[in-house]
């Protein structure tokens, strides 16, 4: 089964070098390593390969063998003036390493199937989910796009955790946060408060053998206020560039960050990043920078 959201199909790259012209380091396998050196041995470029990848010492991670030299300007080495990857058109997408043949797409290895959202760093991906329409999560046998066996960025396995623990019904959690994040009978930043106050009431639950009933109730109980409120309440305004944020917002919570980091780290995460959007001069700005801290500097996100 291949989970996704809609924009994940829609997507296509629009040339414009944002991701090649950037802070992070692209680091590759072994793997990856060895097939650029064959190359590069093949074609008498020795010297280049040298330059262009550097093997890393201590610091290096798991799957990370070495990185990618960058030019004077900053752009990746294999950038050329049109913007477009030396490496790409001389030995096509396979020869990629896994970061730059996924992004920006974010694949996740679940229990459900193959879980994917986009990274809202790519200007191109800011300009598919700015509009009103929500996102919307596709479910199908179908794989809407190529991903490296070896680019997963998290694995969400619900049933390893104990089961009177609230992470053991994550699926059923996320779910139930992405609808109150789309209830448009609020305004956002009170989506955000209920949101907030679910998140406490999770956690108000007794830590027994009768969370999951208790875990429905509120559920059902959340629903039945939001169906109150739609009758009592006349549809908020929508501002400019909510359908922005929402779309923001809603795909961070797809990228499973409740279940990597836990309920309260989550919830603080997601009022720091809505304080410095609203704050904010230049709110795509904002969420490209806090996209770009999530994926590739963390430590400074979550403080």
């Amino acid at each position: 089964m291949f989970i996704y959201t809609d924009i994940v199909e829609q997507f296509s790259c629009q040339m414009c070098g944002a991701c090649c012209r950037n802070q992070w380091q692209v680091t590759l396998s072994e793997t990856s390593y060895r097939r650029n050196e064959a190359l590069f041995a093949g074609t008498g470029r020795q010297a280049e390969f040298d330059q262009a990848f550097i093997r890393l010492q201590e610091s290096a991670g798991y799957g990370e063998y070495a990185y990618i030299a960058k030019q004077a300007g900053g752009g990746c080495w294999f950038l050329d003036t049109g913007n477009r990857c030396r490496l790409h058109r001389e030995a096509g997408h396979s020869q990629l390493d896994a970061v730059c043949q996924t992004f920006p797409r974010y694949p996740m290895s679940t229990a459900r199937g193959i879980e994917l959202t986009l990274s809202f760093s790519c200007p191109a991906v800011l300009k598919l989910a700015d509009r009103e329409a929500a996102l919307s999560i596709v479910k199908a046998e179908k794989q809407p796009t190529a991903v490296a066996d070896d680019s997963y960025a998290v694995a969400v396995y619900p049933v390893q955790q104990p089961a009177r623990k609230p992470l053991h019904y994550y699926f059923e959690l996320e779910t139930h946060f992405i609808d109150i994040l789309q209830y448009r009978g609020l305004p956002l930043s009170e989506r955000l408060d209920f949101l907030a106050d679910t998140v406490n009431a999770v956690n108000g639950l007794a830590r027994d053998e009768t969370i999951g009933r208790a875990l429905t109730t509120l559920f059902r109980s959340n629903y039945d206020y939001l169906d109150r409120l739609a009758v009592a309440r006349t549809p908020s305004v929508t501002a400019p560039g909510a359908g922005l944020l929402e779309n923001f917002l809603v795909s961070f919570v797809f990228k499973k960050p409740f279940y990597i980091y836990g309920l309260d780290k989550t919830l603080y995460l997601l009022q720091r990043m809505w304080q410095q959007i609203v704050n904010a001069d230049d709110m795509t700005a904002a969420i490209r920078k806090l996209e770009f801290q999530y994926g590739h500097d963390r430590k400074v996100l979550l403080g």
